[in-house]
C-alpha cells in the first residue's frame, strides 16, 4: 500500500513537472471588435533546462509566412518581414511588452492572423499552441432582385442575397417568413480562410400569389454578430375568389345573420354584391353593412351583415313585390350575385343562394359525394364485366 502510494504520487508529480506550452489572449475573446486592443503571451511552464525558452510566432493567413516575433520585429522590421508589421512599425499600434509579450491597440481587420507557441530548443517533445486571432469587419447584407418590380406571377426571377469584405464568415441562412429556404439557391464564399470576406446567395424563384406580401430575410453571422436584411415581396397576381360557396346559410328568425365570400389578387380587385331579383348592388345602408377585410398577402373577404328589425321596418326602396312576407325573408329568398372585378372589368360571377337550414348545405356535398361513389362502382363493375367477357 506504501509503495502504491508513492509510486502514484510521484507519476502525479512528473506530470505536474513536465513543460507544458501556453499561449493567452487577454481579454480572452473568440472575436475582437475593431478599435479594442489585446496582449499576446506565449510561456514556457516547467522547463527542465535553464536555458529552455518558448518562442511566439505569427502566421500570415493569407500567405502562410511564418515569422518570429520579436522586439526588433516590432522596432525595425526587415524588409522581407510581414506587412502588418511594417505598417504598424509607423503608428505603433504593436507594442513590445516583454519576451514574447505583445500588445495590440486599435485592432483592424488586417491584425487577423494565427499565432504560435513552441519552445524549439526544448529536448522533449513539446506540444505546440496555436491560435486565430480575428477581427470583425461587420458588413450589411444587401438583397438584389433581378427582375422588374413588382414581380410577376410564375415569371422566373433571380433573388440574391450579398455582403462584400466582411469578416469572419461562421454561417448563413435565408427565411421567408419563418421557413427557411437556404437550401433551394447556391452560396458562394469567397476567401474561405482569410480576410476580406465575400458571401454570395442566389437562387432562382417561381413567385405565385403566395409569395405576396411575404418577407425575405437574410442572416449573416459574422463572428459573434448576426447582420440582417430583409426585402418584402410584391407580386402582381390575377384577381380570384377563394372561399365562396354557392349555398350560405342565414336564419331569417335572427335579429342578425351574415353571408361572406373571400378572395385575392394584387392590385386589389373589387367585389361587388347585387340582388339576384333585380341585379342591383348591395352597399352599406339602413340594415345592410357590407365589410371588407383586408387578410394580408393580396387576400381580402367581403362580409354582407344583415339587421333583421331594421330591415323590415325601413326596407330599401325595390322593385320587389313584397307581400305575405316580410321584406328580410323576400331578400333572402331571392338571393344573391358576386361579381369580381379587376381593373373595372368582370373576372368572375357567381349566384349565391341562402339556405334557412345547415342541412341542407351539408345534404347538398353528400348527394354530390354520393353521385361520385355510385359512378365509381358503376365503372368498376363495368371494368370487371369487360374483363370476364373477354
Amino acid at each position: 500500500m506504501l509503495t502504491l502510494t508513492f509510486l502514484t504520487t510521484f507519476i502525479s508529480t512528473v506530470e505536474l513537472s513536465k513543460p507544458i506550452i501556453n499561449l493567452s489572449f487577454n481579454p480572452n475573446e473568440p472575436y475582437f471588435t475593431r478599435q479594442s486592443k489585446v496582449e499576446i503571451q506565449c510561456e514556457l511552464l516547467n522547463p527542465i533546462q535553464v536555458g529552455d525558452s518558448a518562442q511566439l510566432w505569427h502566421v500570415d493567413l493569407k500567405t502562410g509566412k511564418r515569422t518570429s516575433v520579436s522586439r526588433s520585429l516590432l522596432s525595425s522590421p526587415t524588409d522581407d518581414a510581414p506587412e502588418i508589421f511594417k505598417k504598424n512599425n509607423r503608428n505603433k499600434r504593436y507594442r513590445y511588452l516583454s519576451r514574447n509579450h505583445i500588445e495590440i491597440n486599435a485592432l483592424q481587420m488586417e491584425d487577423s492572423a494565427r499565432y504560435e507557441c513552441d519552445c524549439p530548443d526544448c529536448e522533449s517533445g513539446v506540444e505546440k499552441k496555436e491560435r486565430k486571432l480575428e477581427v470583425t469587419q461587420l458588413v450589411d447584407p444587401i438583397w438584389t432582385i433581378d427582375s422588374s418590380w413588382p414581380l410577376h406571377e410564375n415569371v422566373d426571377t433571380k433573388i440574391k442575397c450579398s455582403v462584400d469584405d466582411f469578416y469572419p464568415y461562421i454561417k448563413h441562412k435565408i427565411l421567408r417568413d419563418s421557413t427557411e429556404i437556404t437550401n433551394i439557391g447556391k452560396s458562394q464564399l469567397t476567401n474561405e480562410k482569410y480576410f476580406p470576406q465575400k458571401l454570395v446567395w442566389e437562387a432562382t424563384i417561381k413567385p405565385t400569389a403566395d409569395w405576396h406580401g411575404t418577407t425575405l430575410l437574410c442572416d449573416v453571422t459574422q463572428g459573434n454578430t448576426v447582420k440582417h436584411a430583409t426585402k418584402t415581396i410584391e407580386v402582381l397576381f390575377d384577381a380570384r375568389l377563394l372561399t365562396c360557396h354557392d349555398r350560405q346559410y342565414v336564419d331569417s328568425k335572427q335579429d342578425h345573420g351574415s353571408i361572406e365570400c373571400s378572395y385575392s389578387g394584387n392590385p386589389a380587385p373589387t367585389l361587388v354584391w347585387l340582388r339576384r331579383s333585380d341585379r342591383k348592388a348591395i352597399t352599406t345602408d339602413q340594415g345592410i353593412t357590407v365589410e371588407i377585410n383586408n387578410e394580408s398577402h393580396g387576400k381580402y373577404k367581403s362580409i354582407v351583415k344583415f339587421d333583421r328589425n331594421r330591415l323590415n321596418i325601413n326596407p330599401i326602396q325595390t322593385s320587389l313585390n313584397i307581400t305575405g312576407e316580410n321584406y328580410y325573408q323576400q331578400l333572402l329568398n331571392n338571393g344573391f350575385i358576386v361579381q369580381l372585378l379587376a381593373n373595372g372589368k368582370e373576372k368572375t360571377t357567381k349566384n349565391i343562394t341562402i339556405v334557412a337550414d345547415k342541412s341542407q348545405i351539408q345534404t347538398k356535398f353528400a348527394n354530390y359525394s354520393n353521385s361520385i361513389t355510385h359512378s365509381t362502382i358503376l365503372v368498376g363493375f363495368l371494368f370487371i364485366l369487360h374483363m370476364v367477357l373477354r
